[in-house]
């Protein structure tokens, strides 16, 4: 029996040789309006400082708890 993934793949492969990649090569980098050809990405499930700084504390009492008793 063959396997559904392996099959797919070909269809979901690389794109043709000579065919649309969406990438203009011959296009110049305009560097002084960088920030405008960029997408700025932002982390919304990134922690709060002060939850990193919990995190980190916690993380070293329990070592030391683990050092002591362990």
């Amino acid at each position: 029996m063959a396997d559904p993934i392996i099959n797919d793949i070909g269809e979901s492969g690389a794109p043709s040789i000579g065919g649309d990649s969406g990438l203009n090569l011959n296009k110049r980098l305009d560097c002084e309006h960088l920030d405008q050809m960029t997408d700025n990405w932002t982390d919304y499930q990134r922690p709060s400082f002060v939850t990193v700084l919990l995190r980190f504390f916690g993380n070293v009492f329990v070592d030391i708890f683990n050092a002591i008793f362990g």
